[in-house]
């Protein structure tokens, strides 16, 4: 390997000094190659990878048109087969490198699973890139995070679809979770799945779903109507449990008119702020709403069976 000339340094240089070695290290993985790979052998896995948006594009080309080899530090890469390898971190080094006529770029090669891969891209991007919940979602359901991939679960079983990218209001249908981060909180307990707050998830997801409001309008799937409306179902306890839980709640919701529920708790919010009075948030407000309705309409285990078994 040819190394650069020294160059003159003011001061002495210091070499690397530890007191002593840790007594029981945890290293982790095997230890990664160093090299060269040409850029037509380069590949970006969309399971865990952040899509190239428009401000994306507009950096690449910035790179690219004052390209500097002393700002561009390796790329981390995986085998992927057949001679190709998947890109963990760098993909826009290496697209900006492409765009300035570059066909080899430098890289450290560590040999992961997509498991690996997408934990290795959260712990690289996490901490330094901004990556939106949606990209966190991807990667955590690639490596299998069990918080990602109980609550995917939970909401297919409600029928609904947990969503790994952002839409437009034209592109919102009924049925899809955009909340991904209201979800997660929900879920991961430090670590562990909270196993309530699935099936209390499933069961609010499923009666909304089925009821008209939730069936034909994506307004019902705004956040602020998903927390309040999770909120007044946990606040059921173990009633949920039951096989009447899911029909007794959306007879409720198409009694009750939930979008109307909603305008009414927006309106109260707005004349708060005013009068310049304190206010809850609409959720907050929307929740306590629902939940005195639902003191009303069951005001005992048995009247809620009921109503689920004779809709």
């Amino acid at each position: 390997m040819s190394v650069p000339a020294a160059v003159d340094t003011l001061s002495p240089l210091r070499p690397i000094s530890v007191t002593a070695p840790l007594a029981d290290p945890v290293v982790r993985g095997e230890r990664p190659h160093l090299g060269w790979v040409e850029i037509d052998k380069l590949r970006i896995d969309d399971r865990y990878q952040r899509p190239l948006a428009r401000h994306n594009w507009e950096a690449i080309a910035r790179i690219a048109r004052s390209f500097d080899w002393s700002l561009f530090t390796v790329v981390d890469i995986a085998p992927a087969g057949g001679g190709l390898f998947a890109i963990i971190d760098g993909q826009h080094r290496v697209h900006a490198a492409a765009l300035a006529g570059i066909d080899k770029v430098p890289v450290r090669i560590v040999a992961e699973p997509l498991a690996g891969q997408a934990r290795a891209f959260m712990g690289i991007n996490g901490n330094v890139t901004a990556i939106t919940p949606f990209h966190v979602l991807r990667a955590s359901l690639a490596a299998g995070e069990p918080w990602a991939v109980a609550a995917d679960r939970a909401i297919t079983r409600a029928g609904c679809r947990l969503m790994t990218r952002n839409g437009t209001a034209k592109e919102k249908k009924p049925g899809e979770v955009y909340a991904t981060q209201w979800v997660r909180g929900l879920v991961d307990r430090e670590g562990e799945v909270s196993r309530s707050a699935c099936e209390t998830l499933e069961v609010a997801l499923a009666s909304l779903k089925q009821s008209s409001a939730g069936a034909a309008n994506p307004a019902a799937w705004a956040h602020t109507v998903l927390r309040a409306w999770y909120l007044a179902v946990e606040g059921l306890d173990e009633w949920i449990n039951h096989p009447a839980a899911v029909p007794a709640l959306t007879a409720f919701l198409d009694r009750e008119q939930l979008l109307g529920l909603l305008a009414g708790a927006e309106e109260r919010w707005r004349r708060a702020k005013r009068a310049g009075a304190p206010s809850a948030p609409v959720f907050r407000l929307l929740a306590g709403e629902i939940q005195s309705r639902l003191d009303a309409a069951f005001p005992s285990r048995a009247a809620f069976v009921a109503a689920g078994e004779g809709r």
